[in-house]
């Protein structure tokens, strides 16, 4: 039967009514009214389950202590590089079938080595007698000094070792005498080769070139995982290496929204299964932690689109006792309504924030590189550590450890992801990175916070050099009145 003009009004307004009610009641629920349904961590239950929340935070420390326990896979475009290095790169063709190489390329912190020890793991599992050598090319000052590690990692028994200062035919006529005994036992050898970018920078890379032929002529079937942040670094390899090679290209990508982050940090924050702990508040413990991260997520934004990997996230929830604890001491409903009012940052406080974050090897860096523009000095990655040596080696210094280059070189990378650090390839091709100029983003807002380290009387605004040791304040207060 046809309705009437009134029965069909009738019937519109309550299919609105059912459409908005449940609209309603979700951005209720957002804003985490107390509708019930809050899905967040109470006070009540952190406090009824205090006990189990430590013995869990303890299982998860335990846990990401060892280097060796790498977790499930996070996302489907993990799960496809795993199986592309695991059935083309990894696969167990007869003896001396052809060689198979991939080149694994992401930023730090975007699941490289998670990806290689994982697959590594599995065919330890199936093939237990595969020979896995490691090398990491920043290590080594000669390619002497690489064969001699990957000689320790064939035999405990290293007779008539060659020294270090040993000839490079030498050290390969030694190596290939090591891996001829130690390849009798084994018919696959997979050789991991970590910031692979260093060793095509070798002259003419003889080592890469000889590891392949130790190999071949030894009979066995050789997987080659190189891996590197660089992304252009397959333009460095020779062609004598690269033609006998696939050298396949896998990429890994850090997480660029909160779904994606979660998920990693989740596969590292779950209580291990072997744990002992009652499923029931496992499974609760795991649901109120995911939301606890999503709480973060207005907090984290800014971290996130810098380009942070999920190590910092990762660091920022521990211990997960505290992560817990936040999420239920927070008002979801005042905290929206006062975040929803408040007005986009500036420029100057956007970076003011962003400097508040860097850590005391940061804030180093860039003090040196203030100091040397101060005193009209050429800027070098190598000059500004030499600029630091010296207040390292200086009496009475305050700092958190020993003059490392490494940690700064490290320091210099974080700065320049986050742009405030830039670096100026010069037209020579061969010049060394380190002598590459480079400058400072904010050389002229650390003038003004170098400045305000001098004053009396502080200023109503935070200066994060204030956090810093006084020895290192005093170290930057020496160039305050340089402009």
């Amino acid at each position: 039967m046809p309705r009437t003009p009134a029965q069909r009004q009738l019937a519109k307004q309550l299919s609105d009514e059912k459409t908005v009610a449940p609209k309603t009641a979700k951005r209720a629920a957002g804003a985490g009214a107390p509708v019930a349904a809050h899905k967040g961590c109470t006070m009540t239950w952190f406090r009824a389950n205090m006990e189990l929340i430590a013995e869990a935070d303890r299982h998860i420390a335990v846990a990401l202590s060892d280097r060796k326990s790498f977790c499930e896979h996070t996302s489907p475009e993990m799960h496809k590089v795993c199986d592309e290095i695991s059935n083309n790169v990894l696969k167990m063709g007869p003896q001396g079938s052809e060689n198979n190489s991939v080149l694994l390329l992401g930023e730090a912190g975007s699941g490289k080595t998670h990806v290689v020890e994982w697959c590594i793991k599995e065919l330890l599992r199936v093939e237990p007698t595969t020979v896995v050598l490691r090398a990491k090319g920043s290590a080594y000052a000669t390619d002497v000094e690489c064969l001699r590690h990957l000689a320790t990692q064939m035999t405990t028994r290293l007779d008539a070792v060659p020294h270090a200062n040993a000839s490079f035919k030498a050290g390969m006529d030694w190596i290939k005498s090591v891996f001829a005994g130690s390849f009798k036992q084994a018919r696959a050898m997979v050789m991991v080769l970590d910031q692979f970018e260093h060793f095509c920078s070798r002259a003419r890379q003889t080592l890469l070139y000889n590891l392949f032929d130790i190999a071949q002529e030894a009979g066995v079937h050789l997987s080659v995982i190189g891996t590197s942040e660089k992304m252009d670094v397959m333009d460095s390899l020779e062609k004598r290496i690269r033609s006998r090679f696939s050298m396949r290209h896998l990429h890994t990508f850090l997480p660029t929204t909160m779904d994606g982050l979660v998920q990693v940090l989740m596969a590292r924050l779950r209580v291990p299964a072997d744990s002992g702990m009652k499923t029931a508040f496992v499974n609760q413990y795991s649901k109120y932690v995911e939301s606890a991260l999503f709480a973060k997520r207005s907090e984290w934004k800014p971290h996130l689109e810098l380009g942070r990997n999920p190590s910092w996230f990762l660091w920022q929830c521990m211990p997960v006792a505290s992560l817990l604890h936040e999420a239920a001491s927070t008002d979801p409903t005042v905290k929206r309504a006062r975040m929803a009012y408040l007005p986009s940052p500036t420029n100057h406080e956007a970076t003011m924030v962003l400097l508040d974050s860097l850590t005391e090897d940061d804030n180093i860096v860039l003090i040196a590189l203030y100091r040397l523009k101060s005193r009209n000095l050429p800027r070098t990655q190598s000059i500004v550590l030499n600029e630091i040596q010296m207040l390292h080696e200086s009496p009475g210094n305050n700092i958190l450890h020993s003059f490392n280059a490494d940690f700064y070189a490290a320091a210099f990378d974080r700065l320049a992801r986050l742009r405030l650090l830039e670096t100026t390839r010069p037209a020579t091709a061969d010049t060394a990175k380190r002598h590459w100029p480079c400058k400072s983003a904010v050389d002229r807002l650390f003038g003004e916070l170098v400045r305000e380290l001098g004053n009396k009387e502080r200023a109503p605004w935070r200066n994060p050099l204030r956090g810093l040791p006084q020895s290192i304040q005093q170290w930057a207060s020496r160039q305050r009145d340089a402009r």
